[in-house]
């Protein structure tokens, strides 16, 4: 029993500093490329960006969906697009863009529908990259329920980074590069590429009603600062959509009680040959209709 237990506690202390090793060790060339790095540039053009300014935030409905240009020659403002993934959590796209919002922003947030769920409040191991690879200074934006969130994904991560995989012979998706933005932070690399195949989303969670308080703090501290808040929809797949539509018939009603929106959600329903990669990522024709709806959104809406 006695050995049984030195070789336990061996194995623990042999495991306890592999994982450390690998969670201090600098990011790898693999890690380097990656589009989360692209939160840099965004955070760069949300500093430095002159007024007047419209800042959409959201996850990758966003970033893949969004045409600046027209928005900024239609509109007359500066654009700034902001949006990552949803899978950062939605706690975590407030919080990194609200110190930056200044009095006269407008703020635009079509929310993937997983960020009204429960699914991605406090996100996941894209949060724990976006934190460990691309910047330490994010970690004071976290809280406690978004690190114990992040907690199961730490050893996945300390093996990557000691799988010589991530060092040698890498090859990066140039879609989902670091400098596959534009200047307004649009990922333009898909622009001119075919469509690929992807599996429709399935079936969405159950609308979450705390996510409301959430989004109306959110709007609190937006109008604190002398800017406005109006929510959107995301660009989605129809064959997703009409799995969900009671779902997301829920959130349009949630959303519309509470909060100034723009638009309805079937207005953004696309079919497949619109899409690029997955249900939330229009190819350059649907985001040029997207962004062509939205901005006749905005405008009806009097946004201003």
């Amino acid at each position: 029993m006695k050995k049984f237990l030195i070789k336990i506690a061996i194995f623990t202390l042999l495991s306890i500093l592999i994982l450390s090793t690998g969670l201090f060790l600098p990011q790898t060339p693999r890690a380097a490329q990656s589009y989360l790095y692209s939160n840099i540039l965004k955070d760069s053009l949300l500093a430095n960006v002159d007024s007047p300014r419209m800042i959409f935030i959201g996850g990758s409905n966003i970033s893949f969906g969004l045409n600046s240009q027209m928005i900024k020659d239609s509109l007359n403002v500066n654009p700034i697009n902001t949006g990552i993934s949803v899978h950062i959590g939605l706690k975590f796209t407030f919080d990194n863009v609200l110190p930056y919002i200044r009095k006269g922003d407008i703020i635009i947030a079509p929310l993937e529908y997983e960020h009204l769920t429960h699914k991605y409040i406090s996100g996941n191991e894209v949060l724990l990259r976006m934190v460990m690879d691309v910047n330490w200074d994010y970690l004071h934006l976290l809280n406690f329920r978004q690190i114990f969130t992040l907690l199961p994904y730490i050893p996945k991560y300390c093996i990557s980074k000691l799988n010589p995989r991530s060092y040698f012979n890498v090859e990066i998706d140039p879609i989902y590069d670091r400098n596959s933005f534009n200047r307004y932070g649009d990922e333009c690399a898909h622009w001119n590429i075919e469509n690929r195949s992807f599996v429709p989303s399935d079936r969405l969670d159950d609308f979450n009603q705390k996510i409301i308080e959430k989004i109306k703090d959110f709007e609190k501290n937006v109008t604190e600062k002398g800017a406005k808040l109006y929510l959107a929809y995301p660009p989605y797949l129809d064959k997703s959509f009409h799995k969900s539509e009671d779902i997301i018939a829920t959130i349009q009603t949630e959303l519309k009680k509470n909060f100034k929106v723009l638009g309805t959600p079937e207005r953004y329903m696309m079919p497949d040959s619109l899409m690029f990669d997955s249900s939330y990522h229009p190819n350059k024709k649907g985001v040029d209709i997207r962004t062509a709806r939205l901005i006749e959104d905005i405008r009806n809406a009097k946004v201003q």
